[in-house]
């Protein structure tokens, strides 16, 4: 009986032994305190909220990868499992997305190893519409942020080590049909400047 559990231990240490060797990230874009300042922020629609909205990890092993990820398989799937999402109106962060509890705040990056270099991107899209990313690529109806290199840090390292610091915000207005074009929203602006300036006007022909 020893012999046979010793045997089903050493079986499942081989079978789990590729899962530690594999690199991760922790996925979050806010509420941590990066080593370099920068937007990571998600807007949509200028805002950044709406729990129908999923966020997503893809990735590409190797420094620059940003073509193949752009097309070909890669864009269609690499860690496109565990999925964020962004928080509702009412909070008070918009443009941070929120991890489930049941999925966690680490992404496993197969094929790349501690000290070895990856390229990500993160991408959103409704989820209300399209349940999976391949629907979503299909339609023409995600956004992604512009990809970013990422090294893998060694085993032992600090969680801040894995922080994701190469990413930046971008900004998206085609995945909620509510939301102005924006050609609408830039003369918005410039209405609002003009009305502004037509009061500064008329305040200093009263002085």
């Amino acid at each position: 009986m020893k012999a046979f559990n010793g045997c089903l231990l050493l079986s499942l240490a081989v079978l789990a032994q590729p899962l530690f060797g594999q690199g991760s990230v922790l996925f979050l874009n806010g509420q941590v305190t990066f080593a370099t300042t920068a937007d990571r922020l998600v807007y949509v629609c200028g805002t950044g909220v709406g729990t129908n909205f999923a966020v997503a990890l893809f990735y590409a092993p190797g420094a620059d990868q940003g073509s193949i990820l752009s097309g070909g398989t890669m864009a269609l799937g690499s860690n496109s499992l565990g999925l964020a999402f962004l928080r509702p109106p009412t909070t008070r962060t918009p443009g941070v997305w929120l991890n489930p509890p049941e999925v966690g705040n680490f992404r496993t990056l197969v094929g790349v190893l501690p000290g070895e270099i990856a390229t990500l991107q993160v991408r959103v899209w409704d989820y209300a519409k399209y349940q999976t990313f391949a629907a979503a690529y299909a339609a023409g109806a995600y956004s992604g942020s512009l990809p970013f290199n990422y090294m893998v840090p060694a085993d032992g390292s600090p969680a801040s080590a894995y922080y994701m610091e190469g990413l930046r915000a971008w900004a998206t207005t085609s995945l909620d049909p509510s939301c102005p074009e924006p050609s609408v929203l830039a003369l918005v602006g410039v209405g609002v400047t003009g009305l502004a300036w037509r009061l500064r006007q008329r305040g200093r022909g009263r002085t």
